[in-house]
């Protein structure tokens, strides 16, 4: 259960910080937080070559629904962000390798943050990037 509560809590913190520093873009921030989800399985895994290969493929998946959803459709990365909560349910089934009580917190985060992501970030326009 203190898994839930932490979750909840670096949410919050999360949602706080990106309402305060109303500058930052949002969607790239966005897309950052789904690549970055991602790869912190890489660290739990790296010591059991079949968990790594499992998580090398989720991270592929979750960079391509980041980089798409950047570039093409925000929604993709809503989309990412509720994958990977049942990624992060499914993922103990499989593999040891992530610390009691990690699923919950990484699923209460997941589902958190896509909430928020829809209501307060999917309808922002994406900023015109000047080629040089």
């Amino acid at each position: 259960m203190i898994g839930f509560y932490v979750g909840i809590t670096t949410s919050l913190i999360v949602i706080t910080l990106m309402e305060v520093f109303k500058h930052l873009e949002k969607r790239l921030i966005s897309a950052l937080t789904l690549v970055g989800i991602a790869f912190i399985y890489i660290g739990f895994s790296w010591h059991d070559i079949t968990s790594l290969v499992i998580v090398v493929f989720g991270v592929v998946l979750f960079l391509g629904l980041s980089y798409f959803g950047y570039k093409k459709n925000f929604n993709l990365i809503i989309l990412g962000l509720v994958l990977h909560g049942i990624w992060d349910f499914l993922f103990p089934f499989f593999s040891s390798v992530t610390p009691q009580g990690y699923d919950i917190f990484c699923i209460t985060i997941d589902f958190i943050l896509a909430i928020y992501f829809y209501f307060r970030v999917n309808h922002l326009k994406k900023p015109k990037i000047s080629n040089f």
